[in-house]
C-alpha cells in the first residue's frame, strides 16, 4: 500500500510545476509583444514628424532667394587722403651753436685785484656790468702828479710869455738884442707846448684812474674767470672771458654740389637737437674757404637765443634747400610700401563695376619718392594701366597695407574728416 500512495503524489506535483511555468512563458510572450507594439508606433510617429519637418524645409528653400556669390574677406584699414602742396626739397646738414662774439676782458692798469664780482656763469650785460675793481690808489697818485706837473708848467710858460712881452716892448725902442728876443720867442713856444703836453697827460691819468672798474664790452655771459681777487694786474692781464647772448650763429658745413643753393639772407630751418626744438635763421656769412679735405664751405645761420636757451656749442641740422619751392603730391610717410617693384601706395578706391553699397577695393600704385619733409613724401605717381592714375583727394591706405592684394574689398575704420587731416 505503501508504494501506490507515493508514486501516484508525483505525477501530480509534475503536472502543477508544468503549469507554472505554461503561465509564466504566456506573459512574457505578452510583455513582448506589447513592447513591440509600443516602439512600432514610436518609431513611426518620429518617422512622420522628421518627414513633416523635411517638407518644411523643403518649401522654405524653394521660396528663399539663392545665396549670394562668396568673395575674400575685407581687410581692416585707416585710410587718408592724397594733398597737393607747396614743398622744397631740402638735405640735412650736422652743425653746430657757436657764439656771435667771444672776447677775453683784461686790464688797462696796473694794481691790485680788490674785487672780482662776476664769476663764470653770470650773464653781463654790454657798458654796464662791472666785472672787477683795481686798486685805485696808484691810479689816484697818477692823476695827482700829473695836475701838479701841469701847474708847473702852466706858471713856466706864464713867465716865459712876459719875458717875451718886456723883450719885444725894449726891442720897439730898439733897445734890445734881435737874437735875446728870438730865444725868448723860442722859449716862451716851448713852455706853451709843454702845457698841452701835461694837460694830455692829466687827462691820461684821470681816463687811467676811471679803468679801476672793469666794465663788460658787450651782453653776454661770463664763460672763464682768469684771475683772482688779490691778485696782481699788469696792463693787459686776462681777467674773464665773455660769450655774447641775445644772438647765435648756427655754423653748418654744406657740401660744394649744394652752396650755391644759399646765399645770404636765405631762410634755413634748424632743428636744435638737445632740446628738440625746430626754429627758422638766416644764412648771415659764407666762408669762401672751400680747401679743406671734406669739399665744404662752413655757412653761418644766426638765429635768436630765446634768452639764453640756445647755448653754444649744442648740435644743430639744417634743412638746406636744394631747389626751388613748387607743388607736389605728397602723402604721409606710413602710406609708402616698400616691394620687390620698388615704392608704391594703395589706393581705395569703388571701381566702376561696383554695385551701390559695395566696400571700396584696394588697387597698387607705384610710386617715385621724390624726397622727404617731417612726415611727409612728396612723391610722382608711375601708372601703369591707361586711365588710373593718382592726384589730390584721392584715399590712400596708412594702416592695414601689408595685407592687401589688388581688388581686395577694404573695411575703412576712419572717416573721411580724419583721413583728410
Amino acid at each position: 500500500m505503501t508504494n501506490e500512495k507515493s508514486t501516484g503524489t508525483k505525477p501530480a506535483a509534475q503536472g502543477q510545476a508544468a503549469g507554472l511555468w505554461g503561465l509564466a512563458g504566456g506573459v512574457a510572450l505578452a510583455i513582448l509583444v506589447g513592447l513591440g507594439v509600443y516602439f512600432l508606433m514610436h518609431w513611426q510617429h518620429e518617422r512622420a514628424v522628421d518627414d513633416l519637418v523635411a517638407e518644411r524645409l523643403a518649401e522654405q528653400a524653394a521660396s528663399a532667394p539663392p545665396p549670394a556669390e562668396q568673395g575674400p574677406p575685407p581687410a581692416t584699414v585707416k585710410i587718408t587722403q592724397v594733398q597737393a602742396q607747396s614743398m622744397q626739397q631740402r638735405v640735412a646738414v650736422v652743425g653746430r651753436l657757436q657764439e656771435v662774439r667771444r672776447a677775453v676782458i683784461a686790464s688797462e692798469i696796473e694794481g691790485r685785484v680788490v674785487e672780482l664780482l662776476t664769476p663764470a656763469g653770470r650773464d653781463v650785460v654790454g657798458g654796464k656790468t662791472i666785472i672787477a675793481r683795481v686798486d685805485s690808489v696808484w691810479s689816484k697818485l697818477a692823476v695827482e702828479q700829473a695836475r701838479a706837473d701841469l701847474a708847473s708848467a702852466e706858471a713856466t710858460a706864464r713867465q716865459s710869455a712876459t719875458e717875451l712881452k718886456h723883450l719885444e716892448a725894449l726891442a720897439a725902442r730898439n733897445a734890445a738884442d734881435p737874437q735875446a728876443i728870438d730865444d725868448a720867442r723860442a722859449k716862451a713856444e716851448a713852455d706853451a707846448a709843454g702845457v698841452l703836453a701835461y694837460k694830455a697827460a692829466v687827462h691820461r691819468a684821470e681816463e687811467t684812474n676811471k679803468r679801476v672798474e672793469i666794465i663788460a664790452p658787450f651782453d653776454g655771459v661770463v664763460s672763464k674767470k682768469l684771475t683772482e681777487q688779490g691778485q696782481w694786474l699788469d696792463p693787459g692781464t686776462e681777467v674773464v672771458e665773455i660769450v655774447s647772448r641775445g644772438l647765435i650763429d648756427a655754423v653748418i658745413d654744406v657740401p660744394e654740389q649744394y652752396i650755391t643753393q644759399v646765399p645770404k639772407g636765405t631762410p634755413i630751418e634748424l632743428t636744435i637737437e638737445p632740446l628738440n626744438l625746430t626754429i627758422t635763421g638766416e644764412v648771415v656769412a659764407i666762408n669762401p674757404d672751400g680747401s679743406n679735405p671734406a669739399r665744404t664751405y662752413p655757412v653761418k645761420i644766426r638765429v635768436d637765443d630765446r634768452e639764453g636757451l640756445l647755448k653754444v656749442g649744442m648740435s644743430v641740422t639744417a634743412r638746406v634747400p636744394l631747389r626751388k619751392e613748387k607743388e607736389y603730391l605728397v602723402v604721409p610717410r606710413d602710406a609708402v610700401q616698400y616691394g620687390e617693384n620698388g615704392p608704391q601706395v594703395w589706393m581705395s578706391m569703388m571701381m566702376p563695376s561696383s554695385a551701390p553699397g559695395s566696400m571700396p577695393q584696394g588697387m597698387p600704385m607705384d610710386v617715385a619718392v621724390l624726397f622727404g619733409v617731417d612726415g611727409k613724401f612728396a612723391i610722382e605717381p608711375k601708372p601703369k594701366i591707361q586711365g588710373m592714375n593718382l592726384s589730390a583727394g584721392m584715399s590712400v591706405v596708412i594702416e592695414g597695407a601689408e595685407r592687401l592684394w589688388p581688388t581686395r574689398p577694404l573695411m575703412v575704420m576712419n572717416g573721411q574728416d580724419e583721413s583728410a587731416q
